[in-house]
């Protein structure tokens, strides 16, 4: 009987091995570590998707340590720009106050080998911001198995 059972589970064991399917995906990230302080009411930051040739998914993303923001908000959004110049916001986020430990974040999709930007606003009457973090752009690319 133990022996049938023993059988029984390595029968069981080769037979679920047969069909496995290999996948596999690789996220290729670019940045920019930025460190400044915003003395202006706005600053804008390129985000050009210009090694994406196979057109890959993209996401663009950022995270920030804002300083010396106490009463103040900031407005961060990341633009889709066309050929022709107009830029369509894909996501807007407001920040208040002081974040530490990069706690300003968002992710957006993007549209592959296509221009976008991310515009950081701050309200009138703010003083001087310090913002450091980074910016970037995830590509999520298949891997080539040789078959």
């Amino acid at each position: 009987m133990k022996r049938l059972i023993v059988l029984t589970l390595v029968c069981f064991g080769l037979l679920s091995g047969f069909n496995v399917q290999v996948a596999g995906a690789k996220i290729t990230t670019e940045s920019t570590k930025v460190s400044f302080t915003m003395t202006e009411q706005s600053t804008e930051f390129s985000m050009s998707d210009d090694n994406n040739w196979q057109y890959y998914p993209t996401e663009l993303w950022y995270k920030f340590t804002i300083f010396n923001a106490e009463g103040c908000t900031l407005k961060m959004t990341i633009y889709r720009i066309t050929l022709s110049g107009w830029e369509f916001p894909r996501s807007v986020k407001e920040f208040t106050g002081n974040h530490f430990d990069f706690s300003a974040t968002d992710r957006a999709e993007g549209d592959p080998y296509r221009n976008h930007s991310l515009v950081i606003e701050k309200n009138p009457g703010c003083g001087d911001v310090k913002i450091k973090g980074k910016y970037g752009i995830d590509h999520d690319e298949p891997d080539d198995y040789p078959f």
